[in-house]
């Protein structure tokens, strides 16, 4: 690697930068003017939706604060989510622990160090009801961060918590994620292939889809998740074309079914990284929303407008945020929730600046909603739909970025498709490419990290706060779930499993979600559940 220029202290000249490129590696020019940039765009809320999905964007309605939450028990996530929706969340988004979206209970051996401290320990339908009691399900947007095989066992969850509330079908909004591919930190290849068949995970995910489009008209079937992805390592370019790549097989793989697209392209969402190279990432989700579009009409054929719409989540950057300095991130976290909203996004969630040491605490993520409601009612960045565009450096940059975007998933697309790239190791290769070379640009300033890399303040120690979990939480969890497994009935439990284990070993071409629906209702555990399919399969996991 060229050796980087470091800042110089020049008290006549001034600091210089070490470089003046986009962190994907485009140059930028001194200025930018018409001779770079001189076409016509359409108005937002019109095709290819450069512009935002909108006609009015904000204007009309703000996006949902929706703070990624849980940790411990479902009764601490419940106290929780009533805390953040009182001082103005406006969505819900429940991350479970790594047993919950690997499909283990709290008291299966390799489990249990793990219990509860990355999100909610969730294995029985009492955990669901708990997790939601007093939250009305038909008026707060859940979002539910599951994995299939794992996403259709909390999906019957939730269906029984609803009739529970006295709440149709019908009437639920909010989100399954439901992608087998990038539930944890990254498509990292081992994590999602080594406790359940992944082909059969891709298929139970497609059945739950079919299985959601005619009984949940207003919740959404799949969530693509590009920020795990982002969050290894790679830039904005193959983040962008990764998520599109993996969103384009879903809608083939689900028109091969004989699904109109039309009938449930609207219900397919993304989940995005924002990153702090503020005009790139503009220009990344201008980018993405156009060549979905264009994908949805072009290739797919979609007829209706709201097919083609790039409907995007976001999570301001963990990876940005330092263990140094701490405060430093809410600047960071400050400034991608802006650029967020510049870029004409649907959700938001602003990470907490302690999360480079633990989960957030409650003051933390009190601020975090704090600089979204700043940011939406005191900058005036709300009231104009998409404030940036037309500006040469944006334009030019959307055109850059989306040819760039679209070469990669031509490349991908010549491999047989991001799952099939993924399956074939192909995809766990460029991540790990990504992981070190951002790792030499971190240790060779070439990215610059105030506080880190750059003006570092070795003799300053950090001073904040620190989450804690209750001392006996991951023994109560244990204690529960051994304990609910002994006190029920288990006939109907031992009877829905069998017949699950069945379907899937001499019919698994046929729908598996009304078996698996059937297992919950019956008291079956997650684990449980998975355990019958991984049974019909011969698929052993780890102890």
């Amino acid at each position: 690697m060229a050796e980087i220029p470091k800042i110089e202290f020049n008290h006549s000249e001034g600091e210089q930068l070490p470089h003046f490129h986009s962190i994907s590696g485009i140059e930028y020019k001194r200025i930018y003017s018409r001779e770079d940039w001189d076409k016509q765009l359409p108005d937002a809320g019109e095709y290819p939706f450069t512009r935002g999905i909108h006609k009015d964007m904000y204007r009309g309605r703000l996006w949902t604060r929706r703070q990624q939450s849980g940790f411990g028990s479902p009764e601490e996530s419940n106290e929780l989510l009533k805390f953040l929706l009182k001082v103005g969340q406006t969505g819900i988004n429940i991350d479970s622990d790594i047993a919950g979206k690997l499909g283990l209970d709290p008291d299966y051996p390799l489990a249990q160090a793990d219990v509860g401290l990355q999100g909610t320990s969730m294995c029985t339908n009492e955990d669901m009801a708990v997790l939601f009691r007093d939250i009305p399900l038909d008026r707060i947007s859940s979002t539910l961060i599951f994995p299939p095989p794992s996403s259709v066992v909390m999906m019957g969850q939730y269906f029984l918590t609803a009739k529970a509330q006295g709440i149709p079908l019908e009437d639920l909004i909010g989100t399954m994620m439901n992608c087998p591919f990038t539930q944890l930190v990254g498509p990292t290849f081992q994590a999602n292939t080594a406790f359940f068949p992944i082909d059969l995970a891709l298929k139970i995910g497609l059945d739950l889809i079919e299985y959601l489009i005619p009984v949940t008209p207003k919740w959404n079937v799949l969530n693509v998740n590009s920020r795990n992805i982002r969050e290894s390592g790679v830039d904005a370019i193959q983040e962008a074309a990764f998520s599109l790549a993996l969103g384009a097989d879903y809608v083939d793989r689900l028109c091969k079914r004989g699904l109109p697209v039309d009938s449930f392209a609207r219900r397919i969402g993304f989940f995005s990284a924002v990153h702090l190279d503020l005009f790139e990432e503009v220009a990344k989700f201008r980018a993405m929303r156009r060549i979905w579009a264009r994908l949805l009409k072009e290739r797919f054929g979609a007829q209706d407008d709201k097919s083609m719409w790039f409907r995007c989540a976001v999570q301001t950057s963990s990876l940005t945020l330092t263990a140094q300095e701490p405060m430093n991130n809410i600047v960071r976290a400050a400034i991608q929730t802006l650029t967020a909203i510049l870029s004409g996004v649907q959700s938001v969630h602003t990470t907490s600046y302690d999360e480079a040491y633990c989960l957030p605490t409650e003051a933390t993520q009190k601020l975090a909603i704090r600089t979204q409601q700043i940011i939406a009612y005191e900058t005036g960045v709300t009231k104009i739909a998409d404030p940036l565009g037309g500006a040469y450096l944006v334009e030019t940059m959307t055109d850059e970025l989306e040819e760039r975007i679209w070469e990669m998933m031509k490349d991908i697309e010549k491999r047989g498709g991001f799952i099939e790239c993924f399956k074939a190791g192909w995809v766990e290769n460029e991540l790990n490419k990504a992981r070190y070379k951002l790792a030499e640009q971190m240790e060779s300033a070439e990215l610059p990290i105030v506080g880190m890399n750059f003006f570092k303040d070795d003799g300053a120690a950090a001073e904040i706060d620190i989450f804690k979990q209750a001392p006996d939480m991951q023994a109560r969890r244990i204690e529960y779930t051994i304990n609910y497994k002994k006190n029920r009935d288990q006939k109907p439990v031992s009877r829905a499993l069998k017949n699950l284990c069945d379907r899937v070993k001499n019919h698994a071409d046929k729908d598996l979600v009304a078996p698996m629906l059937e297992a919950v209702e019956a008291r079956a555990t997650l684990q449980e559940v998975c355990d019958a399919m991984r049974e019909a399969t011969d698929f052993s996991i780890p102890r």
